[in-house]
């Protein structure tokens, strides 16, 4: 890059329109670390967060952070209510139908035309 020109600006695009449902799906799987956390969880069943660091590659914090944002959305559920796991380790599992119902819904916003 030269002396004179500026660093592109990384921009976001504003799409008012998109559904809740597409919206959430690309927040929810736009992220390699969500996304093995999902593959791990269902290639193994439940397991508590312990679990899914150690075999992710994703730090504690990090797993932390994410298994939060994938339960939010509902393609990952626990055992023990977020209000309840004071001292508790819950095991989590993912929700097959929401991850589906999820990217069904950003297929079709890609792949059918608005009317």
């Amino acid at each position: 890059m030269r002396q004179n020109e500026a660093m592109p600006r990384i921009t976001q695009p504003i799409a008012s329109d998109w559904p809740h449902e597409v919206e959430l799906a690309v927040a929810t799987f736009g992220n390699r670390a969500r996304t093995e956390i999902i593959r791990y969880l269902l290639e193994n069943g439940p397991n508590p967060r312990g679990e899914i660091v150690a075999n992710v590659g994703a730090s504690e914090a990090s797993v932390a952070k994410h298994l939060i944002l994938l339960e939010e959305a509902g393609a990952v559920s626990a055992d023990v209510e977020p209000g309840r796991r004071h001292g508790r380790a819950p095991r989590y599992s993912v929700n097959p139908d929401r991850v589906k119902a999820l990217l069904d819904a950003q297929v079709r916003y890609l792949t059918e035309p608005t009317r």
